[in-house]
This record gives structure tokens, sequence and C-alpha cells, in this order.
């Protein structure tokens, strides 16, 4: 075993993604009649509270650390706001994604399992889907994708390879052919996100922003919400005419990663402000001798400098087999049930 943290980062994953199928597993079973409580169990329990407590025990000792190890650090008010436009322009981009390979797989005759339920809309159920769809997955799962396998992963030495796997992972921890296309991809531009803006709430924002509008957008057809028939509307005019409807999609996924684009690059930019500003703050020039100001400015710009070459460092930091035996674990077994559910879906 070459890389200890390394091991016991894919081990925790393993576990998680293990009782992720466990607990689906039994809910097909019926052993659980409740979504509220596997939802609970799968996110809380299983994307939160374990790793978090196995992080603490084994790598980081100290729940502080593991905090701080998986990107807890405070951001602006600006990249807040950033962090929203980038939701909004990813929810739209992963809209166009995910119809791609949905209209792909349904080539092959595959049929999306659960289609079809009828839906009695009410107050409360939109309050659970909101908690259960839009919240805890925010969370719970950038936890374990960006906090856990790659920002406490890049640490050990390999930036590029912990945001392939980490959006990897995020595809294949959903279990079923439908999302995992899409989720894929989406975590990796999530990751980008996570590895610029050196945080992680930029991504559990991105992420709420991304469910909370695909619920939205779902529940507003059916409620004729202005903004969701509108866009209902605009999509069924579209779809009337092939041509257009691949003019207007090329054109606005086109727009779409180049506003990605614009608004990953301003997020960095004010990262890198918001760190000056504060090393500024930390440095406390005045009424210091002139030499040891200088000489705190250059460490500083060593920083700054080293903090721009996020993709760089390390990388060519190898792992053994042993290293990364609990991680081919975790691809296997999300491979085989994902590939099951395309087999069953097209049955």
């Amino acid at each position: 075993m070459k890389n200890k943290k390394i091991f016991y980062l894919n081990l925790i994953y393993f576990i998680a993604i293990f009782l992720v199928a466990i607990v689906f597993a039994l809910g097909y079973l019926g052993v659980f009649t409740s979504d509220i409580l596997s939802s609970f169990l799968i996110q809380i329990v299983v994307m939160f509270a374990i790793p978090l407590l196995l992080y603490t025990l084994f790598v980081s000792k100290n729940v502080k650390k593991t905090f701080t190890d998986t990107g807890f650090k405070k951001i602006s008010l600006g990249m807040l706001g950033t962090s929203i436009l980038i939701g909004i322009v990813l929810y739209f981009l992963n809209t166009f994604i995910s119809t791609f390979f949905q209209s792909l797989i349904a080539m092959f005759g595959y049929e999306n399992i659960g289609t079809g339920n009828t839906i009695t809309l009410n107050y409360e159920l939109l309050l659970k889907e909101f908690i259960l769809s839009s919240i805890l997955p925010a969370f719970c799962e950038e936890f374990l994708h960006r906090g856990i396998m790659l920002n406490a992963g890049k640490k050990c030495g390999n930036v590029r390879y912990s945001l392939f796997c980490s959006s990897i992972l995020f595809g294949l921890i959903h279990l079923n052919i439908n999302q995992f296309f899409y989720a894929t991809i989406l975590g990796g531009l999530i990751g980008y996100v996570a590895l610029i803006s050196d945080s992680i709430y930029p991504s559990i924002i991105i992420h709420f922003i991304n469910n909370f509008l695909s619920l939205y957008f779902y529940y507003g057809y059916y409620l004729e919400w202005p903004l969701a028939s509108f866009v209902n509307n605009l999509e069924t005019y579209f779809l009337s005419n092939i041509t257009l409807y691949v003019l207007a999609s090329t054109i606005s996924i086109g727009l779409l990663i180049y506003l990605y684009h614009l608004l990953t690059k301003r997020l960095a930019i004010q990262h890198a402000k918001t760190t000056a500003e504060r090393m500024i703050n930390e440095l406390k020039l005045e009424h210091i001798p002139i030499e040891e100001a200088q000489e705190k400015i250059t460490i500083a710009n060593k920083i700054i400098q080293d903090s721009k070459t996020t993709f760089s460092i390390a990388n060519g930091v190898k792992y053994s087999f042993i290293d990364n035996i609990f991680l081919i674990s975790s691809v296997v077994l999300g491979a085989l049930v994902t590939i099951s559910s395309f087999i069953w879906g097209i049955l």
C-alpha cells in the first residue's frame, strides 16, 4: 500500500455505495414502504454521517479538520451570486444532455422504470419533494463526492484523477442507466467549480439549484405555473419541427457552454480576489520593517501563483492496485447495478 489515505477514501466510498445498493434492493423488495425513510437512510446516514465518522476516525482524527479537508471554506457574496447563475446555466445544459441520452437509450427499447404512475399533487408532497430531492441531495451527495472524493482526494496528490473518479462515481451511485450519463457529466462540471473556488459551497448551491429547478418545472407543468408552462409550450413548439428543434438545441447548448465558461472564469477571479484580500489582512504589514513586509508579500505572491496551477500540481502521482482496490470495487458494483437497470428497462 503506497498511499494509505487514498486507500481509506476509496474504502469509505465503497461502504457508501454498497449500503446505497442495499437500501435500493430492500426498497424494490418492499421492505421500505416509505420513500422518506429510504431517502433519510441514503442521504443523511449513508452519504453524510457514515463517511463523516469514518473519515474522522481513520484520516483526519478531528471533526473540524474533516470539514476543512472536504472544502467547507467561506465564500464571498459575489461567489455566492455567481454560483447561483452557474446553477441555472447547468440546469438548462443538463436538460439538453439528459434528453439526448434518454433518447439514445430509448432507441434500444429502454423504458424508464416507474413511468406512468399517477400523481396526487398537494403542498405536503411539494414540501416533501423539496426536502428529499433538493436540499438533502445537494448537501449529502456533495459531501461524499465533491467533499470526500474530490477535495480530500486531491490532497493525496492527483487533482485530475480525483476529478475524474468523483465524476464517474457520482454517475454510478444513482444506480440506474437513466441518470448515469448526465449525472457523470454534471458531476465533472460541478467538480471543476469546486476546484477553482477551493470550496464545496458553490457545488452545494449549484446542485441545489439544479434539483430545485427540475422539481419546479416538473410539478409546475401539472400545476400550470407561469414559467413552467411557458418553457413547456416553447419546447412543444420546437419539437413540432425537428429541424427547428435541432437548430435551437445546438445554438442553446453552445450559448450555455459559453456562459458556463464565462461564469467559472468570473468565479475563479472572485476567489483569487477574496484570497488576496484575506491574505493582506492576515499579513498585517503596518508598522513592520520594509524588508519583512517585502518578504511576506513575496510569500503571498507565491501562494497565489501556486493556486493557479491546481490542475498541474503532482498530477504524476500514481497509486498502487491495493490503494485502488475499493475504488475498482465501487465502479464494478455501480456498473453492474446500472447495467442491470438498463436490461430491466428493455425487458
